[in-house]
């Protein structure tokens, strides 16, 4: 079946606008290009589809003429316009995967098993950029605005490290990106553990890719932030036994029938026995955990292939996945991630995944001493929200400071915050200082420097 002629045939015996909108010159057999130049020069002029008659009238002898005669035979009247048109879009995915594999085939021999993963993400990433319809077009009458309060209270995700900034934005909403932007040991990887660990405490399934910072490391800040036990205790092992049974409650309680190897845990009273046990004969709880992806590459394409299998997994316990964080993620080979044309992509590609995979995405940034997105404001052009952080150690706080946000007023707010000890932060507001409730002046604008930031690491002091 000729999928191009059949769709055209459709397309100008109907002047299908709608059809216009939706079909690409890629999509169409080369041997139509020259009619679908016609069309499209037709539709530029009159804005309108043409007919078969219009057509006539204005072309001579050629290719467009042939090409036409072809499409006016092409009548199935038994097919709908719409089955016609995915039927095309199969057939041009089909050929574009057997060329990607055929080029992915001729270098698999030298490709190691990520790359292998990454190559064929590639391709997925590919065949969507070209098949994607993001234009849609509706009416008010197939737009609902009025719902049952509860029922759109249900759907909204509190980040739970300040009520008042979760009050006042009234949660975040699944498909939206986050960031908080910091400097050096302000917080910024802490902030993502603790909403990582709100995720779990919720009974939700949470993803932390993490690139600077091992699994291991991001792993024990969340278990001394759910235990209650200080960070560096757990880092050393100086913890006392009613510690160690804090810990124990919080790393048994990750696993099904956990229960029973806790009460063993309390004769043999060693952690590192209950946690081979646990691993050796009990099985995660399946819609309950925390997960770590841990890349020192990661890449857009790697955390699209993730969230897709996480989330064809765990479905809607998966509402938040955390990436720490965006000034690091590697766009693609022969990209310099500190330029800041690839970081605004990056930027623009994570808000894009968060809308696929139907994720909240929370991410961090790094500031100048001026307050500004460091080498690429322009990554502030994708989020919904943007959060800057300010550490203060001596009172054991941190504030929120927004920048950026959607739908929602301007606000500062403040947290308590162990930083001395289990890094926990409470989502009860405190009152902030006075300077901070005082109207800011505006920042004053940095001299312009050919000096470029050299990277810096995201290692807090205690790291």
């Amino acid at each position: 079946m000729d999928c191009s002629a059949i769709i055209l045939n459709k397309l100008l015996s109907e002047k299908n606008v709608e059809l216009w909108s939706k079909l690409k010159l890629v999509y169409i057999d080369p041997s139509f290009s020259s009619l679908y130049s016609v069309i499209g020069k037709y539709y530029d002029k009159y804005g309108e589809v043409p007919g078969f008659s219009e057509l006539d009238l204005t072309l001579r002898d050629g290719p467009a003429s042939r090409s036409l005669a072809i499409v006016k035979l092409a009548t199935e009247e038994d097919i709908p316009v719409d089955v016609a048109f995915d039927a095309l879009v199969d057939q041009y995915t089909q050929n574009e995967t057997i060329k990607h594999l055929d080029k992915f085939i001729d270098k698999l021999p030298v490709l190691s098993t990520q790359e292998v993963k990454e190559d064929l993400s590639k391709i997925v990433q590919d065949l969507d950029e070209k098949t994607l319809n993001s234009e849609v077009v509706y009416n008010s009458s197939e737009i609902f605005l009025f719902r049952d309060p509860e029922e759109i209270k249900a759907e909204r995700i509190p980040i739970g490290i300040n009520n008042a900034m979760d009050a006042l934005i009234g949660n975040c909403a699944r498909e939206e990106y986050v960031l908080f932007g910091g400097k050096r040991g302000h917080g910024k990887s802490l902030v993502l553990s603790n909403i990582q660990c709100n995720e779990y405490e919720a009974g939700m399934v949470c993803p932390y890719f993490t690139i600077e910072m091992k699994a291991h490391e991001v792993f024990m800040r969340d278990m001394a932030m759910l235990s209650g036990v200080s960070h560096h205790k757990l880092k050393v092992g100086t913890y006392s036994e009613s510690e160690a049974l804090k810990l124990a409650k919080v790393r048994s309680e990750m696993f099904e029938n956990g229960q029973d190897f806790l009460e063993k845990y309390r004769e043999h009273r060693n952690l590192s026995k209950l946690e081979q046990e646990l691993a050796r004969y009990c099985t995660l709880k399946k819609d309950n955990q925390l997960i770590f992806i841990d890349d020192r590459d990661l890449s857009i394409s790697s955390i699209d292939l993730h969230l897709g299998k996480l989330k064809a997994k765990h479905g809607d316990k998966l509402r938040i996945a955390i990436v720490d964080y965006v000034n690091q993620i590697v766009l693609g080979t022969g990209h310099d991630m500190y330029d800041w044309k690839p970081q605004i992509e990056v930027s623009k590609g994570l808000k894009n995944l968060a809308r696929k995979h139907e994720v909240l995405l929370v991410s961090a940034y790094q500031i100048d001493d001026m307050g500004q997105a460091r080498m690429a404001k322009g990554i502030l052009d994708s989020p919904d929200i943007a959060v800057l952080l300010e550490a203060d150690k001596e009172k054991q706080a941190i504030n929120f400071n927004s920048t950026k946000i959607r739908g929602a007023s301007e606000f500062k707010s403040r947290s308590g915050m162990d930083w001395g000890g289990s890094l926990r932060i409470s989502p009860e507001p405190i009152e902030l200082p006075e300077s901070e409730e005082k109207p800011e002046e505006k920042p004053k604008k940095a001299k312009k420097s050919s000096k470029v930031d050299e990277p810096v690491d995201d290692a807090p002091p205690w790291d």
